[in-house]
This record gives structure tokens, C-alpha cells and sequence, in this order.
């Protein structure tokens, strides 16, 4: 996928959407649905996941091999700190990464970007200090996994990814991760605009899901063993603190 953030300020309409007082008929399904033979239907699981909360649907979406796996949970974690989008312990231990929680990667309602506008805030005595929850946090850390190379946390990176369940795990709470960045309130209306085989490898497919033909979300779909798909890659095009603001204002 190769779009770019040109839709970040194009969300007016979402205001009038939420606000909307006919509502369009329920779209998320209360039951887990069948595995994606395609990828188009991978939408009703990321409705299912995001609203209903069934952590157990995450591994049916999610790849069966190893291959790229690090990297995938890298982006996923790396992005929702990027777009301030958080944990809760119990969301942490539910998941099984609390040891990525304890090496200091993951912290429990904190993200790389919340803690840098807490820390800027501090520098301009805006606060006088930081809140509880980012006082131990090492900005430094978290929300970025280390690298296989990288000479001071290497062993950490050795621990995530040689332990198979433990990188599972890591990969699942990403991408729950960053579907907790549209508001529940939206998901019910959000479409897949666009589907884009990939040229250059027939397993994978590009993804556009949006709300009214705005672009929100753009995604990675890719074939596994058993013909159905799973999701590899996540990426806003809309700020999530956008689409909550919108819903704020219905």
C-alpha cells in the first residue's frame, strides 16, 4: 500500500455520521464469523474483535507462520504509539504479553506519543509533573521492540522473538491495539472502500476501509496455508484522536 496521509484533516463528515439520528442496521456480528476465504472478509472480524472484545478471534486473523511476524508486531506496537493508542493491564495480561510488559516495551495506559506530550507539557511547566502511570516508564522503550541488531537491548529482542507463543502474543496485542483506534461508535458503519491485489506477490492484498468514501484505515491482507487470510499490516490515514473527537461532538 502506498497512500499517504492525505486524508488526516478531511473528517468533517464523520461529525455528521455519528450524529446521524437514523441509525444503519447493526453491521458487527455477535458471534465469531467463519475464517476469510477472502479478504474482503476480513472486515466482519475486525467489527467482531473491535466492538464485541473476543480476544479468542484475534489468532483466526492473524498468520500461521513465522515469517515476518517480528516485523509485523514491531509496526503494530511502533504505529499505536504513534497514534497514541494504549493497553490496559488487564487488556496486557489477558493477551499473554506481560513479559514484553515487565522488559519495559509495553506499558499499561501509556504510548510513546501520550508520554512525549506529558514530557513536553512538563518542560513548559504547563504540569507539574507526570501522571502516575508514565512515571516509570522509560520513553526510550516503549512502544519500540528491539531490533535483532541492536547492541544494548539484543537480548530482549532474542526473548521476544525465540519464544514462538510469546511473539504470537506480541503480534495479537498489536493489532487489537491499534483496532481500539476507532470508537466502537464507528465501527458499525466502517465500509471497505478498495481492494488491490498485489502485483508483485498473489498472496497479498491491500485493504482501504473508510466511513462515508473517506479513507480511514489502510491494511495488508495475505493468504495463509489454508486459503484464508489474515492481516499483516495496519495503518491510520485518519488520526484515531479524529474519529474520537467526532464522536465526541454527535
Amino acid at each position: 500500500m502506498y497512500l499517504r496521509n492525505a486524508w488526516l484533516p478531511a473528517v468533517a463528515g464523520l461529525v455528521l455520521l455519528v450524529g446521524c439520528d437514523s441509525k444503519p442496521a447493526d453491521t458487527v456480528p455477535k458471534t465469531a464469523p467463519m475464517a476469510a476465504k477472502e479478504a474482503f472478509e476480513l472486515l466482519p472480524h475486525l467489527k467482531y474483535i473491535a466492538v464485541r472484545k473476543d480476544l479468542k478471534d484475534i489468532p483466526v486473523i492473524a498468520p500461521d507462520d513465522m515469517t515476518g511476524l517480528y516485523g509485523n508486531a514491531w509496526w503494530f506496537h511502533n504505529h499505536a504509539g504513534q497514534m497514541d493508542l494504549t493497553l490496559t493491564d488487564q487488556e496486557i495480561k489477558d493477551l499473554g504479553v506481560e513479559p514484553v510488559k515487565d522488559l519495559g516495551y509495553l506499558a499499561p495506559g501509556v504510548s510513546m506519543a501520550g508520554m512525549q506530550m506529558a514530557m513536553d507539557k512538563l518542560d513548559a511547566k504547563q504540569i507539574q509533573a507526570l501522571p502516575p502511570e508514565m512515571s516509570t516508564v522509560n520513553l526510550a522503550r516503549v512502544d519500540k521492540l528491539p531490533a535483532e541488531n541492536d547492541k544494548v537491548n539484543g537480548k530482549d529482542f532474542a526473548t521476544i522473538n525465540g519464544n514462538q507463543a510469546l511473539l504470537r502474543a506480541t503480534f495479537n496485542a498489536g493489532l487489537y491495539r491499534l483496532l481500539k483506534g476507532v470508537p466502537a461508535e464507528l465501527w458499525n458503519s466502517m465500509e471497505l472502500l478498495k481492494t488491490t491485489p498485489n502485483p508483485k506477490n498473489s498472496l497479498e492484498t491491500g485493504l482501504v476501509l473508510g466511513l462515508e468514501g473517506k479513507p480511514v484505515i489502510e491494511m495488508t491482507a495475505r493468504q495463509k496455508a489454508d486459503k484464508t487470510y489474515a492481516i499483516i499490516y495496519v495503518h491510520y490515514l485518519v488520526q484515531p484522536r479524529v474519529l474520537a473527537k467526532a464522536v465526541a461532538q454527535k
